[in-house]
């Protein structure tokens, strides 16, 4: 009896544990948001900051809400493991770039304004940054000093272009570090494939995985002929008696 609680009890503890580290960010779009945007937003916050991002369903917007109320909303229809909510917004230009209160776990960005002068490959970034600013404040981080971080203060839209697009190094611990205490599942870097894993560990230390290749052929010389051939020395003359 007492080993069947203790078994529980190891058990219980286990699965609490797993479940404490299984926190996540979600991601949702906010009136007409493409997909193919989202998708990309999403594969970019989590390459740089190396926690989960679930997307969510679509937020319920009507026109003329501003950017707290569409995070409010957004903040209701979070699930249980859910840390905070990033929402993409297309949003008005007479709105801001955006919003975050931590306090209520949200943080809405407005793409009317993100998009200004800007192509695809510049959208996804800036909202990138962004996405990533929202997701330190929610993890209570301050702002950086350093210039290379994308937590640096800044003035300007045009300003996020000249801006790094990650966290700087110490910036990146710290990050990892408060996602860690607050529960939130870290992605683990790809594994490598088995066969390359095997091939590596039957090649001697720094010979590179690369195929045989046949050695090349020493060119045959070309056969002379008569009026080719080189000339031969006259027999030397006999000495004068």
């Amino acid at each position: 009896m007492m080993k069947q609680l203790l078994f529980g009890l190891t058990l219980a503890a286990i699965t609490a544990s797993a479940a404490a580290q299984d926190r996540v960010f979600a991601l949702a779009p906010a009136g007409e948001v493409d997909s193919s945007l989202l998708a990309r937003v999403q594969a970019y916050l989590e390459e740089n900051s190396t926690v989960a991002v679930r997307l969510a369903p679509a937020v319920p917007s009507e026109p003329g809400q501003n950017l707290e109320q569409i995070g409010r909303i957004a903040a209701m229809s979070m699930e249980s493991n859910d840390h905070g909510i990033i929402v993409l917004a297309r949003s008005t230009l007479d709105q801001p770039q955006g919003v975050c209160l931590p306090d209520d776990r949200f943080g809405v960005l407005n793409l009317a304004r993100l998009e200004v002068g800007a192509d695809a490959a510049r959208i996804e970034r800036r909202a990138g940054q962004e996405g990533l600013r929202v997701m330190s404040m929610l993890l209570g981080m301050a702002p950086c000093p350093f210039p290379l971080c994308v937590l640096v203060g800044y003035d300007q839209l045009e300003d996020l272009d000249e801006m790094s697009g990650n966290f700087c190094p110490p910036c990146l611990d710290r990050f990892e570090r408060v996602a860690r205490k607050a529960g939130l599942r870290i992605m683990e870097p790809p594994r490598p494939d088995s066969n390359e894993a095997a091939v590596a560990e039957e090649l001697p230390a720094g010979e590179p995985a690369t195929p045989d290749v046949p050695a090349a052929q020493e060119p045959e010389a070309p056969a002379q002929t008569p009026d080719a051939a080189a000339p031969v020395a006259a027999d030397p003359a006999p000495p004068a008696e």
